[in-house]
């Protein structure tokens, strides 16, 4: 089967399609043929060597593949020979080996699908497994009732759009261009904000009369990061669950303290503080299907390409120039 493999760190040239036997399935274990695979951000980091939790190289990157299952090992019960499921990384450790033609996993890692649900439309389940928890887990306490989604363009930011705007929130999205904008709003936002051409604090108190939001997704951080304290609302929280623009440079606490009439709160999240807590990451993969399922969502597919283009991915993800999720099509 083809794969694509890691052997060193860099820029997208270090992607390698490997050629590697088809995997038999083991005891309790089912083969997956991949229809769709998903391409995440966070494939990028673990491919320029900047990511926490680095794997030891060569490794097959590649968290998330939709597909059909192929062959049962002895002893699997629930799923059968020709049924589409969704693999997650994080049913299998994180170990990575979903770029791939063919994937063998656990039976209970693989989701099955509703029949309504594409190969392709289940590579985000993921991500709103992501804005699921985000929303009702990570920023919990805090009622959503206007909320901003930096980067909401992308295929995390158009899964908390939705999923926000179905928890009764009004939306706020921020992007890079026009266009970008245009498809914020498109999805669901109540507003969008350009910015490169316009200051995100000001806009988003113009936008609520001085209120602010009562939860800011910040998946940006960086030097601006403490300016997201003067656009909470009161008791409201920034949610930080990626540092992309880098760590931020001022004095946190200070900057809250400096904004206290609003009794600002700031969570730092990753979902890798549910490798260890199973019940409540497999009850938000659950919801994610659900959603999927009901037909309430509509997941946004910014891009496909075949595997052998995996290169083109990940140059067109860090390019930020995807409007949702990208897809690899073995």
């Amino acid at each position: 089967m083809k794969a694509v493999q890691l052997s060193r760190t860099g820029g997208s040239e270090v992607l390698d399609i490997v050629d590697l036997p088809t995997p038999a399935p083991g005891p309790g274990e089912v083969l997956v043929k991949a229809v769709a695979i998903g391409v995440n951000y966070f494939d990028t980091m673990i491919r320029t060597g900047r990511y926490r939790w680095m794997p030891k190289l060569p490794f097959i990157l590649g968290n998330e593949m939709s597909g059909t299952v192929t062959a049962l090992g002895p002893g699997v019960t629930a799923l059968k020979a020709g049924q589409p499921v969704f693999i997650a990384g994080y049913e299998i450790g994180n170990r990575g080996g979903l770029y791939a033609e063919y994937a063998v996993v656990p039976e209970e890692a693989a989701w099955p699908l509703p029949a309504n649900v594409t190969a392709e439309d289940a590579t985000t389940l993921t991500n709103y497994q992501l804005a699921w928890i985000l929303l009702h887990h990570a920023a919990r306490g805090v009622a959503p009732k206007t909320v901003v989604v930096y980067g909401a363009a992308g295929g995390v930011g158009t899964a908390l759009i939705d999923v926000a705007r179905l928890a009764g929130a009004t939306v706020i999205g921020t992007a890079g261009t026009q266009e970008k904008c245009a498809f914020v709003k498109a999805r669901g936002a109540a507003h969008a904000i350009d910015y490169k051409s316009e200051t995100v604090v000001e806009r988003v108190l113009a936008l609520t009369e001085g209120r602010g939001a009562d939860i800011v997704f910040d998946h940006v951080a960086g030097q601006a990061f403490t300016d997201g304290l003067k656009m909470t609302a009161p008791l409201g929280m920034i949610v930080s669950y990626a540092v992309l623009g880098g760590m931020p440079e001022t004095d946190l606490f200070k900057e809250m303290r400096a904004n206290i009439e609003r009794s600002p709160a700031v969570r730092c999240f990753t979902m890798h503080t549910y490798d260890h807590m199973e019940e409540p990451r497999r009850e938000a993969m659950a919801k994610a299907v659900e959603l999927l399922g009901s037909g309430k969502v509509k997941p946004a597919i910014a891009a496909r390409f075949p595997l052998a283009d995996v290169r083109r991915a990940h140059d067109m993800i860090e390019a930020r120039t995807a409007n949702g999720k990208i897809v690899l099509v073995p």
